[in-house]
């Protein structure tokens, strides 16, 4: 089943419902049922919610993926050092 309405159009359509005074006019302005408006609105506040909470979430991440590649680092200088130790007692028969 194709979308009848592109994401564009169920946004501005969402906007519009803001300022409008009465919104089953406004959906059969633009042909859309009053049930699937609200599901439109409620997807469209809970991201705007979401959006609005991602700069402390957005703090969190940059903390994990600087403790990560400090975790890296670390373990790339145990391989370069195992490595030169390797080279420098090689028992393996190589």
């Amino acid at each position: 089943m194709t979308e009848k309405f592109t994401v564009e159009q169920k946004e501005r359509i969402v906007i519009e419902s803001f300022t409008a005074t009465n919104i089953a006019e406004l959906c059969r302005r633009h042909g859309v049922s009053v049930a699937q408006f609200h599901r439109w609105k409620e997807r469209f506040l809970q991201g705007g919610r979401k959006g609005l909470g991602e700069s402390s979430k957005g703090n969190e991440y940059q903390k994990e993926i600087d403790d990560l590649k400090r975790l890296v680092g670390d373990q790339a200088l145990v391989i370069d050092s195992l490595k030169k130790v390797d080279r420098g007692g090689n028992s393996h028969g190589d």
